[in-house]
């Protein structure tokens, strides 16, 4: 005989078993009230068959609490509706069934909903990034300074949507240029100067960003301190 401190080392779809053997009298049930034809008793029927069956999933997902919650309503329904039950008997039936099953699962842990993922805004630049950071190394100090920015836009909640061009760009322009020289094209004599004036917009770019946190910060220190003054805090 499995004791309820034996369930949580049970699967989970096995879980409900006890339960479902409970709910077994109630396709019967439902079968002669279906033959009798009153819509009330039907009614309480079917609501309770629901509630097991609610009951059961919440139980399988790891969640006896709920499931019990479940079965002590589903029985008061059965009680009130089916079986004409006066209302303060049925409330009594169904406290009875909600502590009954929270002793007989008593021990079985809550099951913690796992959050989504949040996708990383970041995967595919950085992807992109760490492919040119193999390429020619005449393109490192381009591919060093886009590095060392999107570092930067790694730690904003709110990267502005011109940084987000710009990493585009730069990304762009320095794969085409690594295609070509895989493709066995000579260097232009320009090659540095232009590879030169990238790493100096990115690192423009990245110091701008910095400054926007920094003015921000000292504006919200002067906020704060006013406040506290005008409280009489300060």
């Amino acid at each position: 005989m499995i004791a309820p401190r034996d369930l949580p080392g049970l699967p989970r779809k096995l879980r409900g078993t006890l339960l479902a053997m409970l709910a077994l009298p109630l396709p019967l049930a439902l079968l002669l009230t279906l033959i009798g034809g009153e819509q009330k008793p039907i009614l309480g029927v079917l609501l309770g068959l629901g509630g097991m069956a609610l009951a059961l999933r919440a139980l399988r997902r790891g969640k006896p609490r709920h499931a019990a919650a479940l079965v002590g309503v589903a029985t008061g329904l059965l009680a009130a509706l089916a079986c004409n039950t006066p209302v303060l008997a049925a409330l009594v039936f169904g406290a009875m069934a909600f502590f009954g099953t929270r002793l007989l699962y008593e021990g079985v842990a809550e099951v913690p909903v796992d959050e989504p993922a949040r996708p990383d805004p970041w995967a595919v630049p950085r992807g992109r990034l760490a492919r040119l950071n193999g390429e020619s190394p005449r393109l490192r100090p381009a591919s060093v300074a886009l590095g060392e920015l999107l570092l930067e836009l790694e730690q904003r909640n709110d990267p502005l949507p011109e940084a987000r061009r710009f990493l585009t760009v730069q990304l762009d322009g320095l794969e085409r240029i690594a295609q070509r020289l895989r493709a066995g094209a000579a260097p232009p004599a320009e090659l540095d100067a232009l590879v030169e004036e990238m790493a100096r917009a990115s690192a423009g770019l990245r110091g701008r960003l910095r400054a926007e946190q920094q003015d921000a910060l000292e504006i919200q220190i002067k906020v704060l301190s006013d406040r506290l003054r005008q409280e009489g805090f300060a």
